[in-house]
């Protein structure tokens, strides 16, 4: 839910819902939700600190390699954001009811369970991950082939060398969720490439390295790509496929190419492809060690108990349903007694998904006469289709059949049974890890998602490009999951939902009500103390000074990190690492305060410097801009207003503006739509600039922040 009031133009106070995982695959999804009510005001939060709302996001998807997203943006969301989590609901309001009926929370447990995947792979495994590590992805990565000489644009080779990445490590992923996903992935990529070099040998090189050309070309194979009901890679012949893709991509100037050394690496991939499709053609189910302990699990621990199985793929979830419940299945239901087991992809229908959503949880969806009848569900094998918005509380028990790589879609999907309703006293999560070689695949992985991070840190990357981005942290917590850690669950939940300040609010709102209200306004200013936390070794700094309108504070919290030199503003970090009971030791870290104190002030009075310089700046054509200038085009012969008039406005609005004349001509705009005045708008156009030179001069005459204006009011050992 975001909450804002718009000064600017008089509304009233406004609410916008919005879902509680707003950050779907990247964090723009919640900036483009933002920008409906900042009107594309990228200086809209200027006052919070945040100059310019796009880099802020640029700036916190580069760091949420480090730390998670809702983190990275904590100082956004503490402004628009009210949020009440179910870790905050459960501990702060205990007793909440709804209906009257006090609300009950089943316990989360993880439970592995492992298989050998080498064993699935019948001893090639070592053969097949090195192959696809040695994959040269000409088609994708096709400055590295230009000619001695040839100027090479440095952008797009970052952008195809992230593609490449993330190709290879697709294999990887595809390769651990099932043999069927994998073979269907070498087949599509063997005569994709093999195409490819045929027009290589015809002297014509198409643009494959095109991002939005091949992301569609990878989408094909993802569950999210809705637009595709089925798989082409099993109706269609893959030569097809791969010359209906290649005819739509445009050609290139073949001169500034080394076809020579082009075709070399196209050739490498095919007798490599080739090789891996020899071995792993004939592996039929009996030989997948997965798939076989799935059906032991679900015959045996599990009998008789309503199971959904997650997969990412949905080649492995209609794999999984041919064996579970096809004519190879048969066998395996009578062990199972006989369970009705139902498939959910992308390929169904919204009546469809709906019918099979009532007949797997018809106690949940208000379909009783489901319950206990011929047609109710047992066991559902589904994609991601299912992990939002759904209600199966009538399940208890879940199984992610492969790596999700992503934890946060994990605990998405744990949401869909673990709702508010369930009876279980406990929800099970069942998660299958390889036995062997998880670790080398884990770092595998690991290793292609820093690279694309890196090049993502350069700047080669846009906020559309990269989809779903894996950071190096959810590698550890896919070990803490394999490790059976609970506590993983509530975590990530907290993280999918975005940071919240809930906790604190509630905190000192507790504090302050026990009378200690008086006692804090008594403490004096410049006060210190301490406490210990393992590992770290800094100090917290609050400062205030003089607002710069003249009316309250400004406040800066800032800790400085003694162990890498870093100063910190995130005020979610900051929060969690000064927070204490009244028990925690007091400790007091022996380091000369005054030294780093001038550093943190210098830091505040930088960074204040670099604010002021980024809102004064104009950037690049605001939107209301855009707008106007089209709607002025449409009156420039119109009796209405004097053409030269309307030129020199749409002159004046082709140029950037400052931030000010961006408000005063979103003001005339919004007039003009009330009036329909086209001659007062294009007399406000002229007037902007005059008006927003006033307003910028006023502006100035604001005294900057000094460092006498800074007012310590407290520092904070914080020390192991």
């Amino acid at each position: 839910m975001v909450f804002y009031s718009d000064e600017r133009c008089g509304c009233c106070d406004q609410i916008i819902l919005v879902t509680a995982t707003p950050i779907n695959n990247n964090i723009f999804d919640l900036y483009n939700q933002i920008t409906l009510f900042t009107g594309g005001d990228r200086s809209y939060f200027a006052g919070a600190g945040i100059g310019d709302l796009y880099r802020f996001f640029l700036t916190a998807r580069r760091d949420s390699g480090n730390q998670t997203t809702g983190v990275s943006l904590f100082n956004l969301l503490e402004e628009v954001v009210i949020r009440r989590t179910r870790a905050f609901i459960r501990k702060c309001y205990p007793e909440a009811t709804i209906k009257g009926k006090v609300i009950h929370w089943p316990d989360r447990k993880l439970k592995t369970v492992r298989y050998n995947l080498e064993a699935t792979y019948g001893g090639i495994y070592d053969s097949i991950v090195d192959a696809i590590e040695g994959l040269r992805l000409a088609p994708y990565q096709l400055e590295t082939y230009k000619k001695a000489g040839v100027e090479r644009d440095e952008f797009e080779q970052g952008r195809e060398e992230a593609l490449a990445g993330i190709f290879r490590s697709r294999y990887l992923k595809r390769f651990e969720s099932s043999i069927e996903a994998f073979r269907i992935s070498v087949r599509r990529a063997l005569e994709f490439t093999k195409t490819f070099e045929s027009y290589v040998l015809d002297g014509k090189v198409l643009d494959s390295s095109s991002f939005q050309k091949a992301m569609r070309y990878l989408s094909s194979e993802d569950e999210e790509d809705d637009s595709t009901p089925t798989s082409k890679a099993t109706e269609l012949d893959t030569v097809e496929e791969a010359k209906e893709i290649l005819e739509s991509l445009p050609s290139l100037n073949p001169a500034q190419y080394d076809l020579r050394h082009l075709h070399e690496a196209l050739q490498h991939d095919v007798d490599v492809l080739t090789n891996v499709w020899h071995m792993i053609k004939d592996i039929n189910p009996e030989k997948d060690a997965k798939l076989q302990v799935l059906k032991k699990l679900l015959s045996e621990d599990l009998k008789g108990q309503k199971v959904i199985v997650f997969t990412y793929y949905r080649d492995t979830a209609r794999y999984l349903y041919r064996e579970l419940a096809g004519e190879h299945g048969q066998e395996f239901k009578k062990k199972a007694g006989d369970p009705l087991i139902r498939r959910m992809d992308s390929g169904a229908s919204p009546s469809e998904r709906v019918r099979l959503i009532e007949s797997f949880a018809p106690t949940s969806n208000n379909r009783p006469d489901l319950k206990g009848s011929e047609k109710e569900v047992d066991i559902l094998v589904s994609t991601d289709v299912l992990s939002e918005g759904q209600n199966l509380q009538d399940c208890g028990i879940l199984v992610n059949y492969d790596l999700h790589w992503n934890p946060t879609r994990m605990v998405q999907r744990a949401g869909r049974i673990d709702r508010i309703g369930s009876e279980f006293p406990t929800l099970w999560i069942y998660n299958m890890f390889p036995d062997e070689g998880l670790e080398r695949l884990l770092r595998l992985v690991e290793s292609l998602s820093r690279k694309i991070g890196d090049i993502d840190r350069t700047g080669f990357l846009d906020a559309s490009i990269l989809g779903e981005v894996v950071h190096p942290q959810n590698f550890n917590t896919l070990r803490r999951i394999m490790e059976e850690d609970g506590r993983v669950v509530e975590e990530q939940e907290q993280f999918a939902e975005l940071a919240s300040n809930e906790f604190l609010i509630q905190q000192l709102r507790a504090l302050l009500e026990s009378g200690a209200k008086t006692m804090l306004e008594e403490l004096p200013d410049g006060i210190h103390s301490g406490l210990a936390r393992e590992g770290e070794r800094g100090i917290f700094f609050y400062f205030t000074a003089p607002s710069e309108k003249g009316e309250g504070r400004r406040h800066f919290w800032r800790y400085y990190d003694l162990n890498s030199g870093r100063i910190l503003d995130n005020r979610f970090l900051v929060t969690n690492l000064i927070a204490c009971s009244p028990d925690t030791p007091r400790v007091v870290g022996d380091v000369n305060v005054f030294e780093v104190q001038e550093k943190v002030i210098e830091d505040i009075l930088r960074s204040v410097q670099e604010q002021e310089a980024i809102e004064a700046a104009p950037k690049i054509l605001d939107p209301i801009q855009q707008t106007v200038i089209t709607l002025l085009r449409g009156y420039l012969s119109s009796p209405m207003v004097k053409r030269h008039d309307a030129k020199d406005a749409i002159k004046r609005l082709s140029e950037p503006m400052t931030h000010t004349s961006i408000r005063l001509l979103r003001k005339a705009f919004d007039d003009f739509q009330q009036k329909k005045d086209i001659e007062a708008l294009v007399k406000s156009i002229r007037a902007t600039e005059k008006r927003a030179e006033n307003h910028s001069l006023n502006e100035g005459q604001r005294k900057p922040l000094k460092r006498e204006d800074l007012h310590l009011v407290c520092f904070d050992f914080v020390w192991s």
